[in-house]
């Protein structure tokens, strides 16, 4: 043991004093500390549209009194009468207007007139602001499009309003009202009415189980614009996953896929993790997304230097020393050789295992520092039906690990063909070549559609990430590789069990080949 020891601290001694090394490292810290900041300009993560987000009173009789400047007085384009509507043996009269206008954008802009009007003469400004209340900003989205259709309905002259006229008239006035009373009065039960209503089916309308839980989880209608679609979509998230679990199973391109054991378990937690996150107020915002965003894209670069790094290390590592003939006095001391490959195999893993703890505090740290952000989000697993959370900085040394399995690999390949060749450059650049182009092969290969030999290539196998931590989406990540460059996006259909049984296989078998030729090869 002792003899390993000293082997391993005389790699590690050497390894640290060469230039090449050192480069890549410095190249390394460069890109987690200050890819941050260009990263942080270019990824803006998915800031919440809010289409009223200029509906200020100012701004609103602003546009007002310009749509007045273009249609002038609006009473000169309307008419009135009685109207009545036989249905069956009853007799319904209702005081009919007329709007005297065929052009679609002179309706529409008398229509937001007479709503602009309504609103400066009601809307209380100061309790609720119009620009960013969610419930305010949704209750007069719909107010406005229902008092649109109101008026192109009384577009209709009046000898030819029928009964099928009148019976959406009255679903349009309902809608109005409600629209108006959620609008006016603040009310949350308004609007999971109005959800309820056939005429808003196709509005793009939360459902009413979603509104129900808004008013639930926000009953005074306080949550800002923000706040509250990261809860609406969070809430029509848990429904589609519902939906799913019902039906037993999600769409796919080529349809529907009966949902696995697993993939159902999945979906039952990120249900719970979703209304976790909800009822603390946890899920990931604009900033966070951002973060993680610019986050992914750095561990790509940094990741992309290590991997070069440990590949310079692993090919150079047995065949430099065979080329030049330097490894003959450990071979003379008498030393196993055995003893020699274990410590020169654990040396480069150490690189790479410091390599990922340094990237993983350094992205950390410059993230936090140049993007402005108080932390990183956890990541929210469940375990025995209760929701958990592990620290960001611990999630993403983990994270950062199982998604360089690939690392490993490139490693071992490397470390196989130097312990064949005396060859530097063949083993580092046959590593580099898999590293630059698997994922091209890859993508290649799954052009002609899958078969189920593409599941045995090693690049089908190399994300774990997904499988590892299955709900990553839910604090914002992109998608399910955080490698980002040079990346895999294998095939999530394969088992873990699979990949990982192969990936086992395959190391060893690269380890056996390794240690086959370094033992046989002639020391000259």
């Amino acid at each position: 043991m002792s003899k390993i020891l000293a082997l391993y601290t005389n790699e590690m001694i050497k390894l640290s004093r060469k230039l090449s090394v050192w480069m890549l490292v410095i190249l390394m810290a460069i890109s987690c500390l200050f890819v941050p900041v260009m990263a942080g300009k270019l990824f803006d993560g998915n800031e919440l549209y809010n289409p009223h987000a200029d509906e200020t009173k100012a701004q609103i009789t602003k546009t007002r009194d310009a749509l007045r400047e273009v249609l002038g007085d609006p009473n000169q384009y309307v008419q009135h009468t009685t109207l009545r509507f036989n249905k069956g043996n009853e007799v319904s009269e209702l005081f009919g207007t007329y709007i005297d206008l065929e052009d679609g954008d002179l309706i529409n802009q008398y229509s937001y007139l007479t709503c602009y009007n309504t609103v400066l003469d009601t809307y209380n400004f100061d309790a609720h602001p119009l620009d960013n209340n969610y419930l305010a900003v949704s209750a007069f989205e719909l107010y406005s499009d229902m008092n649109r259709s109101l008026c192109f309905l009384n577009t209709t002259p009046f000898a030819e309003r029928d009964a099928e006229w009148f019976s959406e008239y009255n679903n349009t006035m309902e809608a109005l009202s409600l629209a108006g009373s959620a609008l006016f009065n603040h009310d949350m039960s308004s609007m999971v009415a109005l959800a309820s209503m056939d005429i808003m089916r196709t509005s793009g309308l939360l459902s009413v189980s979603t509104w129900q839980r808004m008013k639930e989880v926000d009953p005074n209608g306080t949550f800002s614009f923000s706040e509250g679609s990261l809860v609406a979509d969070a809430l029509e998230e848990c429904e589609t996953y519902r939906h799913y679990l019902d039906i037993g199973a999600e769409p796919n391109q080529d349809g529907y896929l009966p949902l696995s054991k697993a993939r159902r378990q999945q979906l039952e937690d990120s249900i719970l993790i979703l209304e976790y996150q909800i009822s603390h107020g946890t899920l990931p915002d604009y900033e966070a997304e951002r973060c993680v965003s610019c986050r992914q894209f750095t561990n790509g670069i940094a990741r992309f230097f290590l991997i070069l790094l440990t590949i310079l290390i692993a090919g150079s590592s047995i065949s430099q020393e065979l080329a030049t003939g330097s490894i003959k006095s450990l071979i003379i001391a008498p030393v196993k050789r055995w003893k020699i490959f274990l410590a020169k195999l654990l040396s480069i893993i150490t690189w790479a295992l410091a390599g990922s703890i340094l990237i993983t505090l350094m992205t950390t740290l410059s993230c936090m520092l140049f993007l402005g952000s108080p932390a990183l989000p956890p990541y929210y697993y469940v375990a025995g039906g209760t929701v958990k959370t592990i620290p960001h900085f611990l999630f993403s040394l983990l994270m950062f690990l199982a998604d360089n399995i690939s690392l490993f690999v490139y490693i071992l390949t490397a470390f196989m063909i130097s312990c064949l060749t005396k060859n530097t450059g063949i083993s580092v650049g046959v590593s580099a070549g898999l590293l630059l182009g698997g994922n091209l092969i890859y993508s290649l290969f799954t052009l002609f559609g899958h078969s189920m030999w593409i599941d045995f290539l090693p690049f089908s196998n190399m994300d774990l990430s997904g499988h590892i931590f299955p709900h990553l989406e839910l604090i914002g990540f992109a998608d399910a590789s955080e490698a980002g460059l040079f990346g895999f996006s294998a095939n999530s259909a394969i088992p873990l069990s699979f990949s990982v049984t192969y990936l086992v296989v395959l190391c060893l078998l690269l380890l056996l080949i390794a240690y086959d030729g370094f033992v046989r090869k002639d020391i000259q």
